[in-house]
């Protein structure tokens, strides 16, 4: 249980990486505290690091309009008002690279699964990279045409990400297209350097970190955004976050599925929040979450998340060919305890390039590869 609270002590700091200011919306995170889960507009920033936030919700022992005051370590912030060295990030072509898809983490059978659909509205060009990074094995997805990247490692810590920036991800593939026609690098974002990276730990703390707070090649970009799903055989986490919003750090029930796709929870503001688009979004979280809930082996993982259950393809978490032309094109799926990856590619919608092997001559890798089709 003490190793338990000491990591959630750990990254709830990761939580709150930049300083106070008048404006900023807090929450309290201190279980101790009379006034945990109390939420509210900092109005002022004592001289002694102290913070009082005006309440804007309703508990136990606090009403809106309270002012309260609590220590830093109390609090961490939810959203920011104020400009932030490196964390105000145009959402545009040049500093955003996210994925429209199915996020899912399952405990299945005792082993920790993650999952995922990949959505493109362009045909993806993809290969698997097995190699070592800082001297950790990891094994990746890499899409060749815009650097984006997700996989696990040899310490069992996978991530898989959806995006909420969701109106340039339908744009990705033309932008990166139009870059290589101009005789410019086609990548359009430098995620998948930052899950590289951070793919490169051997702590769930340490990746962790590295996912809400690293610098790439673009000192404007920090972090990953959208709604990530980190994990460990033993724990897992929910990070969502954008370039206007701070990350909020949540640990994952291991009795619980949870799916995520392209709408916030911890910020309704972002994603798709009206329309076609987020019924779709809403429909494949549900479906995804109802029949994970049924399975009874990690085998049954992709191809529960492969069937169609409505007669609009839209609204499948396997999204075939639709008036929106965002289709799924791949699968991915790590079992984390057994240290497996599973890639299963759309036939229709994306080419798959090969297994490319970067691991020492006589290293014996700790990860097993399978590949299939879908069609």
């Amino acid at each position: 249980m003490k190793k338990t609270l000491k990591l959630e002590t750990d990254l709830l700091k990761v939580s709150k990486p930049y300083e106070f200011a008048k404006g900023d919306l807090i929450k309290n995170i201190n279980k101790d505290c009379t006034h945990y889960n109390s939420t509210g507009e900092v109005i002022y920033v004592h001289d002694n690091g102290d913070i009082t936030y005006r309440v804007n919700n309703k508990g136990a022992t606090y009403t809106p309009g309270d002012q309260l005051t609590k220590s830093q370590n109390q609090l961490i912030k939810i959203f920011t008002h104020t400009p932030l060295p490196a964390m105000m990030a145009s959402v545009d072509a040049k500093h955003t690279n996210l994925n429209e898809c199915v996020v899912a983490k399952v405990n299945v059978d005792g082993k920790t699964i993650l999952a995922k659909n990949r959505d493109r509205g362009y045909t993806a060009d993809i290969e698997i990279i097995h190699e070592l990074i800082e001297g950790v094995e990891v094994v990746y997805l890499h899409d060749k045409l815009t650097d984006w990247s997700e996989g696990m490692n040899q310490y069992g810590i996978g991530i898989v990400n959806s995006s909420l920036t969701v109106n340039f991800d339908e744009k990705e593939g033309k932008l990166a297209k139009q870059n290589l026609d101009k005789g410019k690098a086609p990548k359009v974002s430098h995620d998948g350097l930052k899950i590289r990276t951070a793919l490169s730990k051997s702590k769930l703390s340490e990746a962790i970190k590295s996912v809400v707070t690293f610098v790439g090649e673009d000192d404007k970009d920090v972090g990953v955004k959208g709604e990530t799903i980190i994990a460990s055989p033993k724990y897992a986490f929910l990070i969502e976050m954008t370039s206007k919003h701070l990350p909020v750090i949540t640990k994952v029930d291991d009795r619980k599925v949870v799916v995520r796709t392209n709408h916030g929870i911890e910020y309704p503001d972002t994603g798709y929040t009206s329309g076609v688009k987020r019924t779709s979004s809403i429909s494949r979280k549900d479906i995804a979450t109802r029949e994970l809930e049924k399975i009874k082996s990690p085998s049954e993982v992709l191809g529960v998340l492969s069937k169609q259950y409505t007669k609009d393809p839209f609204m499948n978490p396997y999204r075939r060919e639709n008036k929106f032309d965002m289709v799924t094109t791949s699968q991915v799926m790590y079992n984390l305890d057994d240290l497996e990856f599973f890639l299963s590619w759309d036939v229709d919608f994306s080419e798959f390039k090969g297994v490319v092997n970067r691991l020492p001559k006589g290293y014996q890798p700790k990860i097993k590869i399978t590949v299939s089709k879908t069609d």
